[in-house]
Protein backbone atom coordinates (compact mmCIF):
# COMPACT_ATOMS: atom_id res chain seq x y z
CA UNK A 1 0.00 0.00 0.00
CA UNK A 2 1.14 3.51 -0.86
CA UNK A 3 3.02 5.52 2.41
CA UNK A 4 3.82 2.43 4.29
CA UNK A 5 7.44 2.73 2.97
CA UNK A 6 9.42 5.01 5.40
CA UNK A 7 11.56 6.64 2.14
CA UNK A 8 9.12 6.70 -0.69
CA UNK A 9 6.71 4.09 -2.53
CA UNK A 10 8.88 2.42 -4.15
CA UNK A 11 6.80 -0.80 -4.88
CA UNK A 12 5.10 0.82 -7.79
CA UNK A 13 8.44 2.21 -8.95
CA UNK A 14 10.93 -0.48 -8.66
CA UNK A 15 11.35 -4.67 -8.31
CA UNK A 16 11.28 -5.61 -4.65
CA UNK A 17 15.50 -6.63 -5.62
CA UNK A 18 15.82 -2.86 -7.11
CA UNK A 19 13.79 -1.77 -3.99
CA UNK A 20 16.10 -3.33 -2.08
CA UNK A 21 18.91 -2.40 -3.44
CA UNK A 22 18.06 1.89 -3.59
CA UNK A 23 17.06 1.80 0.09
CA UNK A 24 21.03 0.50 0.54
CA UNK A 25 22.11 3.86 -1.25
CA UNK A 26 20.35 6.13 0.66
CA UNK A 27 23.75 6.99 2.71
CA UNK A 28 24.07 9.14 5.75
CA UNK A 29 25.55 12.22 3.68
CA UNK A 30 27.27 15.38 4.36
CA UNK A 31 26.20 18.97 2.58
CA UNK A 32 30.14 18.95 1.61
CA UNK A 33 29.66 15.19 -0.30
CA UNK A 34 26.63 16.54 -1.90
CA UNK A 35 28.50 19.49 -3.67
CA UNK A 36 30.94 16.92 -4.97
CA UNK A 37 28.51 15.53 -6.70
CA UNK A 38 27.83 16.92 -9.59
CA UNK A 39 31.56 16.63 -11.08
CA UNK A 40 30.51 12.59 -10.57
CA UNK A 41 26.89 12.86 -12.28
CA UNK A 42 28.84 14.90 -15.33
CA UNK A 43 31.92 12.07 -15.79
CA UNK A 44 28.79 9.32 -15.93
CA UNK A 45 27.22 11.39 -18.48
CA UNK A 46 29.98 11.35 -20.53
CA UNK A 47 30.36 7.70 -20.08
CA UNK A 48 27.07 6.85 -20.87
CA UNK A 49 27.74 9.14 -24.19
CA UNK A 50 30.72 6.53 -25.27
CA UNK A 51 29.52 3.50 -24.35
CA UNK A 52 25.52 3.19 -24.88
CA UNK A 53 24.38 0.56 -27.16
CA UNK A 54 22.19 2.36 -29.98
CA UNK A 55 18.85 1.68 -28.59
CA UNK A 56 19.88 3.70 -25.26
CA UNK A 57 17.45 6.89 -24.43
CA UNK A 58 20.41 9.43 -24.50
CA UNK A 59 17.92 12.08 -24.11
CA UNK A 60 16.52 10.72 -20.81
CA UNK A 61 19.53 10.41 -19.41
CA UNK A 62 21.10 13.69 -20.02
CA UNK A 63 17.24 15.14 -18.61
CA UNK A 64 18.20 13.11 -15.57
CA UNK A 65 21.85 14.33 -15.17
CA UNK A 66 20.62 17.73 -15.70
CA UNK A 67 17.89 17.47 -12.84
CA UNK A 68 20.31 15.87 -10.32
CA UNK A 69 23.60 18.85 -11.35
CA UNK A 70 20.49 21.33 -10.90
CA UNK A 71 19.59 19.84 -7.41
CA UNK A 72 23.13 19.01 -6.29
CA UNK A 73 24.20 22.75 -7.30
CA UNK A 74 21.16 24.15 -5.85
CA UNK A 75 22.03 26.64 -2.76
CA UNK A 76 19.27 24.86 -0.36
CA UNK A 77 19.48 23.39 2.93
CA UNK A 78 18.48 19.20 3.70
CA UNK A 79 18.28 17.72 6.15
CA UNK A 80 20.23 14.35 6.75
CA UNK A 81 16.92 12.57 5.47
CA UNK A 82 16.59 14.34 2.54
CA UNK A 83 20.55 13.97 1.80
CA UNK A 84 19.97 10.55 2.44
CA UNK A 85 17.94 10.61 -0.31
CA UNK A 86 19.06 12.39 -2.87
CA UNK A 87 22.45 10.13 -2.40
CA UNK A 88 20.00 7.26 -3.29
CA UNK A 89 19.00 9.09 -6.37
CA UNK A 90 22.49 9.87 -7.41
CA UNK A 91 24.16 6.54 -7.02
CA UNK A 92 20.99 5.06 -8.54
CA UNK A 93 21.50 6.87 -11.43
CA UNK A 94 25.36 5.62 -11.69
CA UNK A 95 24.25 1.97 -11.59
CA UNK A 96 24.39 0.86 -14.93
CA UNK A 97 22.90 -2.68 -14.04
CA UNK A 98 19.84 -1.81 -12.65
CA UNK A 99 16.21 -2.50 -13.07
CA UNK A 100 16.84 -2.34 -17.40
CA UNK A 101 19.93 -2.31 -18.88
CA UNK A 102 20.16 1.68 -19.04
CA UNK A 103 22.92 1.51 -21.90
CA UNK A 104 21.25 -0.64 -24.35
CA UNK A 105 17.26 -0.70 -23.48
CA UNK A 106 15.35 1.95 -25.27
CA UNK A 107 13.45 2.29 -21.54
CA UNK A 108 16.85 1.86 -19.96
CA UNK A 109 16.47 4.98 -18.05
CA UNK A 110 12.84 5.02 -17.16
CA UNK A 111 13.18 3.53 -13.36
CA UNK A 112 16.16 6.16 -13.13
CA UNK A 113 13.69 8.71 -13.71
CA UNK A 114 10.75 7.64 -11.45
CA UNK A 115 13.57 7.49 -8.93
CA UNK A 116 14.49 10.69 -8.91
CA UNK A 117 11.10 12.05 -9.57
CA UNK A 118 9.69 10.28 -6.23
CA UNK A 119 12.74 11.84 -4.67
CA UNK A 120 12.19 15.33 -5.56
CA UNK A 121 8.38 15.15 -4.45
CA UNK A 122 9.81 13.62 -1.32
CA UNK A 123 12.29 16.50 -0.74
CA UNK A 124 10.22 19.08 -2.26
CA UNK A 125 11.81 20.00 -5.61
CA UNK A 126 9.00 18.96 -8.15
CA UNK A 127 9.88 21.50 -10.45
CA UNK A 128 13.21 19.72 -11.24
CA UNK A 129 10.76 16.27 -11.97
CA UNK A 130 11.55 14.38 -15.77
CA UNK A 131 8.57 13.88 -17.77
CA UNK A 132 7.95 10.71 -18.58
CA UNK A 133 6.39 9.73 -21.71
Amino acid sequence: MPGDDPILDLEYLLNPDEQDRFRRLCLPTTAEELAALPEVVDLHLSQIAAEAGPNADLEMAQAIGRALIALLSADLAFDDDQRALIRGGVEYFLLVDDASGDLDDVLGFDDDARVLNSVLDRIGQPQLKIELG
